[in-house]
């Protein structure tokens, strides 16, 4: 189920790139009444934002998520989205950045499977493993983003991992 933001939802700062799901995800937002405002470079936060999506795995978004953790006012309503990293150094380092960013700011990150198939070998066997669409990642994003505006909460840190067929409240 979505949450209808109706035609007074609030601006939505996406940083990240142009690709299948920034496209998706700007077309959801709108069909909730979002207005969106991409930012494709490493320009780092801008301190107008006060809802926004970080793709952090894009320079544009990891930039801007640096420098969130040194702002204190206003607090902004941030949903972080990553591909799960196959390294877990680097997902530990992630995790501790949203948490400091969660100290001041409401922070959920969105950990998601690889958006291309791919191949793995299973007990010797090879395997496609499915990718989630774009469309079903841009609508929980989506979700995320119309609770944070509805619940104008403290700052807070919640974590959760999207999987294809993944539905809010199962995770």
């Amino acid at each position: 189920m979505t949450t209808d933001l109706h035609s007074a939802g609030p601006t939505v700062t996406v940083f990240g790139v142009r690709d299948a799901l920034g496209l998706a995800l700007a077309h959801e937002l709108d069909r909730r009444g979002c207005s969106t405002h991409a930012v494709t470079t490493a320009l780092g936060w801008l301190t107008s934002t006060t809802n926004a999506v970080v793709r952090l795995d894009t320079m544009a978004g990891e930039q801007a998520f640096r420098d969130l953790v040194h702002v204190d006012s206003p607090a902004a309503h941030v949903v972080a989205v990553c591909e799960k990293p196959a390294d877990e150094a680097t997902s530990d380092r992630l995790v501790e950045l949203c948490r400091q960013c969660g100290d001041k700011h409401d922070v959920s990150l969105i950990w998601h499977a690889p958006l291309e198939p791919r191949m793995e070998t299973v007990l010797g066997e090879p395997v496609v493993q499915s990718a989630p669409a774009p469309k079903d990642l841009a609508l929980t994003i989506a979700d995320e983003v119309g609770n944070q505006v509805v619940w104008t909460s403290a700052p807070s840190f919640a974590e959760r991992t999207f999987e294809p067929g993944w539905q809010r409240g199962t995770s």
